[in-house]
């Protein structure tokens, strides 16, 4: 009986941890990651500032009872969850110029939001940031998935793809996988079309890629993605000859991918009668009725250099910095053991983002999906991988410092005095 008893109450052993299946592995890491950000986040709403946002009292935090993973976006994606989306873009009666409104934000998530919560008998403060973090959770599973399969296949790869998995739960800007935004949606589509796209799942890759579509404005760059696919297979085709079925499912695949990154501005464009819904609406939140790709960046770059203010330093240099790495990456020497279809994947989200995207302090949230670019940090993309443990530590824990900065700069919300307003995160 003793022995018995002993023998049940045995720790653990390297060899027990190694045995467990990569999943358990993963979701381990990445929930041990959630509750230190939950942690700081818990710590920091005690000096935050309430958000009104959208509609005060209608959904999430009060002044009473202040919750982070509430504020922000998240009182936009409350309204949409509350009333869906207005018949007509609001438009300013002086200007002349559109309105913020709901038409900014992607519905897959909200609309799932409802539908869980009506399925559970809950509401949106409840729900929203419980699905966003069961939604990350899957990411960081198929991410494994994803890497143990990209990264070069030596007995080491599966430590190398959860040291990548680690470095992404921990980073900076992590918390927002627990918050009421979109990234962890986001983050689980564009892993598993990612995964299918690898594995030439083209028919799945191609849903994957129309639901992404309707998550996050992301999609677009994956059109390049998928044409260097389309071009690895067609180069096996001497030993893999491509049958007539198969063909037609990659033809599918580029053209869902294509139509994904222009359903929302469609959808919005049909819905509204208002053929430039979705841009117009966008352009609410910046200074001009323009979109001039580049140009937000090279304010931003001649603000930093000219006021040395860190919310203009940083912006630059969080998008200037994993630029110049996403595109050193496509060179062979630099990442040659990682798969050619996330290095373009980082390469093409990059530029993107630089098109796309204003100079602002969001831009460290938008980076959640150059998660490639970990591997290069970590030394994952080697055989073997090179001081793994040490660089891996390295980054856990600056990202938690990371973490802890951003929170207080960017998620505590703190109006300035006389005013209304505060850098977003």
């Amino acid at each position: 009986m003793t022995g018995t008893a002993t023998e049940r109450l045995r720790l653990p052993t390297g060899d027990d941890v190694r045995a467990l299946p990569l999943w358990v592995k993963a979701a381990a890491i990445y929930l041990a990651m959630r509750l230190v950000s939950g942690l700081l986040l818990a710590q920091a709403a005690d000096q935050a500032g309430f958000f009104p946002g959208v509609q005060p009292g209608v959904v999430g935090p009060t002044e009473d009872d202040l919750t982070l993973t509430l504020n922000w976006d998240a009182r936009w994606y409350g309204e949409i969850y509350e009333n869906g989306y207005p018949d007509e873009i609001p438009v300013n009666p002086d200007t002349g110029r559109a309105e913020q409104n709901p038409w900014a934000f992607y519905p897959a998530y909200p609309y799932a939001v409802r539908l869980v919560a009506t399925l559970l008998g809950s509401d949106f403060a409840t729900t929203a940031p419980l699905l966003a973090l069961v939604a990350g959770l899957g990411a960081a599973l198929v991410m494994a998935r994803l890497l143990v399969e990209s990264l070069p296949s030596g007995p080491r790869v599966e430590v190398a793809a959860l040291s990548v998995v680690a470095v992404w739960a921990a980073c900076p800007v992590s918390p927002v996988l627990q918050m009421a935004y979109t990234e962890s949606f986001s983050m689980l589509l564009l892993v598993t079309v990612l995964l299918f796209l690898r594995r030439e799942w083209w028919w799945a890759a191609g849903v994957a890629a129309l639901v992404l579509g309707l998550t996050r404005p992301i999609a677009l760059p994956l059109i390049v993605v998928v044409a260097v696919g389309l071009w690895l297979r067609w180069r096996a085709r001497a030993d893999r000859p491509i049958a007539p079925r198969e063909a037609v499912a990659m033809l599918w695949t580029f053209g869902a991918t294509g139509l994904s990154g222009i359903l929302w501005t469609t959808i919005a464009a049909l819905a509204t009668g208002r053929r430039d819904a979705y841009p117009a609406t966008m352009t609410a939140w910046r200074s001009t009725d323009e979109i001039d790709p580049i140009a937000p960046w090279k304010r931003t770059v001649e603000a930093a250099l000219e006021t040395h203010d860190k919310t203009w330093v940083l912006s630059a240099l969080g998008l200037l910095v994993p630029l110049a790495l996403a595109l050193a990456m496509l060179l062979p020497q630099v990442a040659r053991g990682l798969d050619l279809r996330l290095r373009v994947w980082s390469a093409a989200y990059a530029l993107y983002l630089l098109a796309v995207v204003d100079g602002h302090t969001s831009i460290f949230r938008y980076l959640i999906p150059l998660f490639p670019l970990l591997a290069l940090l970590v030394g994952a993309h080697r055989d073997p991988p090179r001081w793994l443990g040490l660089r891996t530590t390295f980054w856990l824990v600056a990202g938690v410092v990371g973490q802890v900065g951003w929170i207080w700069w960017l998620v505590v919300f703190e109006p300035p005095p006389g005013g209304y307003g505060d850098w977003p995160p």
